[in-house]
């Protein structure tokens, strides 16, 4: 009798043991892992300011067209203004931990492969302090406008922290450094170099779509490659924001 009832409490407790597992297991089942959408893609509207260091940069040959419009008054970089850009941005987070901390944050490294940009700005020579000389060594001011184009190739590396409240809302914050090929095309003269940049900004998406926004900032002594343009003899120092519809995955 006494093992018959030692043998009856043993198959309770195992039942009920039993019993706790398929709980578990039905809370992991109605509780699946959350989500974290790694690869990004940003489509971006830019705007960015140019300032130049110093009066150095050889800007004599670009003759005169139009005159110069009381427009460059109200523009906060004398010289140089900046009428729009866009740019493509694709990279993914490399996590450093498996799953999120507390269900919540995930704590990564950014890398971003391929980052393309290009801005359209008006360029005001006469406030540059641009000018020709005549034949009796004779300089006038110029008083025309120019276009002037830039095209960028960014690579992006830097930590960043993602927060998963649910399983389609997504908050992402980053600090990127940004090494950069940039190149100025004014007229018939390009000019590039190596420019350091810096990034940082934040997004948020909803599902696989979202919204964002981030500051970019740095400089670049161009050289030049071709045409009577020169930028080089001073430092281009740039900064500006992104506005960014974002795809997640």
């Amino acid at each position: 009798m006494m093992l018959l009832a030692v043998s009856s409490a043993y198959a309770a407790d195992l039942a009920s043991c039993r019993e706790d597992k398929d709980d578990e297991k039905s809370e992991k089942a109605e509780r699946p892992d959350k989500v974290v959408r790694k690869k990004f893609f940003n489509f971006s509207y830019l705007y960015d300011k140019i300032s130049l260091s110093d009066k150095e940069f050889s800007l004599s040959d670009l003759g005169a067209v139009v005159d110069e419009t009381e427009a460059i008054a109200n523009d906060q970089v004398a010289g140089i203004r900046n009428n729009y850009g866009f740019s493509l941005t694709r990279g993914r987070t490399y996590a450093f931990h498996q799953k999120p901390i507390a269900r919540l944050v995930t704590i990564g490294l950014d890398a971003v492969f391929f980052d393309v940009a290009y801005s359209n700005y008006t360029l005001y020579p006469s406030v540059l302090g641009a000018h020709m000389t005549d034949e009796d060594g004779n300089m006038t001011l110029i008083s025309g406008e120019r276009d002037m184009h830039r095209i960028e190739y960014s690579l992006q590396v830097g930590p960043s922290v993602t927060i998963t409240p649910g399983q389609q809302l997504t908050v992402a914050a980053y600090f990127r450094y940004a090494p950069t090929f940039s190149g100025l095309l004014l007229e018939k003269s390009f000019s590039c170099n190596y420019a350091s940049m810096f990034v940082t900004g934040a997004s948020v998406a909803f599902g696989k779509m979202g919204v964002g926004i981030e500051a970019r900032l740095g400089s670049c002594e161009y050289k030049n490659v071709y045409g009577p343009v020169d930028f080089s003899g001073g430092k281009i120092s740039s900064s500006g924001f992104r506005a960014f519809l974002q795809i997640r995955w």
